[in-house]
């Protein structure tokens, strides 16, 4: 059997054309669907709009594949031309093809299916102008006829038919038109390529190509028909070179990735940012240049919220040079925006055997997800969480668990900002060809108990690899990686449906300033998540004093600011409201250290009408313990407030007991009694009237003020 073949895989973006005219072909192997939303066992549907399954575009003396307004043509002179793609078909379970073919000349042009390669695979194909039909199979490059020429129905030449193919166990039913041509019983399947077959002489013009199996796929629900993926275009894909790991800010204005480069007889990859225009499109790239581009290959794995720290492949030396080891790298912005030195992330123990590695640094910025050779098959991937510990590092690193990881490779972990919603790609859960990407929801704070995981549609997934997801705070878009047509990764954006988007998220936005002066200062904002005092995410005001933050909606937080020289700053923020995406503006004040500077210690808590520091007060006193050590020379008076109700001279005594218990515990923690002053001043000195719960609670406080 003569064939000219090139196979040159490429990513596909999902077309609006309703599925629903197939069902009847399917029975009870298709059930009813709306034609609103995807049909969970839709496994192909190409209308050639563009490139989406990359098949080949090419021309030779023998002929040539092209693409062109919609139809995929084969045109042959001589020997016999096809274009193959493999599907991820169970065999033994039931299926349909069906292709929308016109053909011109003498020759012969349709379906090669069930095919394990160009020699061995079956044919329904039309002939002389598509006025007759025949139905044969190619065994070791040998052609034999199983159902000779015979007359299409209607004998309509030069007309576009549908050829379909209804395989149930080893019988397969042959129609034209939706009329039953042919049954053939003793089937036999080679494998499972499908794609357009011309012989010479021919020309061939596919129109649509679709493939329907009642898979085991997981389809994450109310997936739209009319999802499809956008190609970034030349100012992001550059031809002929590798794009990859898109990694987009939570508020989507750039978006970094990692291309290759030119270095010496060589090429490995550099990270570029790429700002967005006015009209959504991603334009002005730019290198990110030293120090977090060097010889080696370079990437970024994640970007905080605030823009400040990138998590970056590979390891760095002291002069910014590649080391040769594995491992990730932290790399945080200085205050006039220039990138310092990446630093190397310290793993109390990594698996020893393995060498490739993804890494996902959580909006938090205290969990990572990893994934890392598995054990067990040294050539595939599987996920893991590692935490930060409070000295810096990070723990040995624990695996997902068995709902994610699978014999195959699991890998390219992207933690959305809401710290639950997980996309990764595989090739061990079921999919649609190659590897494809999953989304699953974590359960709860064990890290290893997940959702199920679902398939993200063939308007995302392809028969190729894809992978390396990311998505914006506010969930409506996403980006990732793809296969074009001249073999190359390439980067893509989809607007993502509903049912794919993460939880709402709030972006928040401000600055740091100083009190007096109103002007920007460098500072350290963390925030923590109320009432547990878990850390749920940080940030540094470095340029001018912004910071910006992503944090789950419909939950409480107490943000606290540190900076060099001044008094800590906690303030409140509720976002139980929070039920969708929003973006909200806070300024932060810091008081410097000079005397007669006040600040209220808003995270105190006490036992009702008693003394006693409840647990909760942990963090806060911890804090105020580490501003005394990093300022030795500061003195500071405790004031005590209460509000009005009940009798002021007891207030008086209560509120002078609670400040009295907060120095016990500074000088048991080694603060020199000294420098801590106290008073209380039961409620003589409100904040706020004392007309309702709400005020009198702003009334019971500590406040802190700086003596010298």
């Amino acid at each position: 059997m003569l064939v000219f073949l090139l196979l040159i895989p490429l990513c596909h973006t999902m077309h609006h054309r309703s599925c629903l005219p197939f069902l009847f072909l399917l029975g009870a192997l298709a059930p009813a669907a709306s034609a609103q939303t995807l049909p969970p066992n839709l496994l192909l549907d190409d209308t050639f709009d563009d490139n989406r399954q990359g098949w080949r575009v090419a021309a030779d003396a023998n002929g040539s594949f092209a693409l062109e307004g919609g139809t995929y043509r084969v045109r042959n002179q001589q020997g016999v031309s096809l274009e193959l793609k493999t599907l991820p078909l169970n065999l033994g379970a039931d299926y349909a093809l069906e292709a929308t073919v016109q053909l011109q000349g003498e020759g012969r042009g349709g379906l090669f299916w069930g095919a394990a390669d160009d020699d061995n695979g079956n044919v329904f194909a039309l002939e002389n102008d598509g006025r007759s039909y025949v139905i044969g199979r190619w065994q070791k490059g040998k052609w034999e006829e199983l159902r000779p020429a015979t007359a299409v129905p209607g004998n309509a030449g030069g007309k576009p038919h549908t050829l379909r193919v209804l395989v149930r166990g080893n019988e397969a039913r042959y129609y034209i038109d939706g009329t039953e041509v042919w049954k053939q019983a003793g089937l036999r399947t080679y494998g499972t390529d499908l794609g357009p077959y011309a012989s010479r002489q021919a020309e061939l013009r596919l129109d649509r190509l679709r493939a329907w199996h009642k898979a085991s796929i997981r389809l994450a629900p109310d997936l739209p028909l009319t999802m499809q993926r956008e190609h970034l275009g030349v100012a992001i894909n550059e031809p002929d070179v590798r794009e990859t790991n898109p990694r987009v800010s939570p508020d989507g204005r750039q978006l970094y990735f990692a291309r290759d480069v030119q270095q010496g007889t060589t090429q490995n990859l550099d990270v570029f940012v790429a700002q967005r225009q006015p009209d959504g499109r991603y334009a002005d790239v730019q290198p990110l240049g030293k120090p977090l581009n060097n010889e080696g290959n370079n990437a970024v794995e994640s970007i905080t919220p605030d823009g400040n720290t990138a998590l970056l492949m590979n390891l760095y030396k002291p002069d910014g040079s590649s080391r040769p080891e594995r491992g990730a790298s932290v790399a945080r912005r200085r205050p006039d925006g220039s990138w310092g030195t990446p630093e190397q992330v310290r793993f109390r123990a990594l698996p020893p055997a393995a060498e490739r590695a993804d890494y996902c640094l959580a909006a938090s910025g205290n969990v990572m997800l990893l994934a890392l050779d598995a054990p067990t098959h040294p050539q595939k991937c599987d996920l893991y969480v590692s935490h930060q510990t409070p000295k810096g590092d990070w723990t040995e690193p624990k695996p997902l668990g068995g709902t994610i990881n699978t014999p195959g490779d699991d890998y390219a972990p992207y933690l959305a900002p809401d710290g639950r919603t997980l996309y990764f790609a595989s090739s061990g859960h079921p999919g649609f060809g190659g590897d494809d990407i999953f989304v699953t929801t974590r359960l709860d704070e064990t890290w290893t108990k997940w959702s199920p995981p679902l398939n993200l549609g063939p308007g995302i997934n392809t028969l190729q690899d894809d992978g390396y997801f990311s998505v914006t705070a506010s969930g409506d878009h996403s980006f990732l990686v793809g296969t074009n047509d001249r073999g190359n990764y390439d980067l893509y954006r989809v607007a993502l449906p509903p049912a794919l988007r993460p939880k709402a998220t709030v972006l928040v936005r401000g600055r740091t300033l100083d009190a007096r002066t109103n002007q920007p200062i460098v500072a350290d904002i963390k925030v923590e998540l109320q009432p547990k005092g878990t850390a749920a995410g940080e940030a540094r005001a470095a340029t001018a004093g912004r910071f910006q933050l992503t944090l789950p909606g419909g939950s409480t937080y107490v943000v606290r600011a540190t900076a060099t020289g001044y008094l800590p700053t906690t303030e409140p923020l509720d976002l139980s409201s929070n039920a969708q995406y929003s973006e909200i503006s806070r300024d932060i004040l810091l008081a410097p250290l000079s005397a007669g500077q006040r600040i209220a210690l808003n995270n105190l808590f006490f036992q009702q009408s008693k003394p006693d520091l409840l647990p909760t007060s942990q963090p806060e006193l911890d804090r105020l313990v580490q501003v005394l050590k990093d300022n030795p020379e500061l003195k500071i008076r405790l004031e005590g407030h209460t509000d009005n109700q009940g009798d002021p001279k007891l207030n008086v005594k209560l509120s002078e007991e609670r400040v009295q218990h907060v120095q016990q515990y500074l000088v048991g923690q080694g603060i020199a009694a000294a420098r801590l002053q106290t008073v209380g001043f039961g409620g003589s000195k409100p904040v706020a009237p004392n007309d309702n719960e709400y005020n009198r609670r702003k009334n019971r406080r500590v406040e802190l003020v700086v003596v010298e």
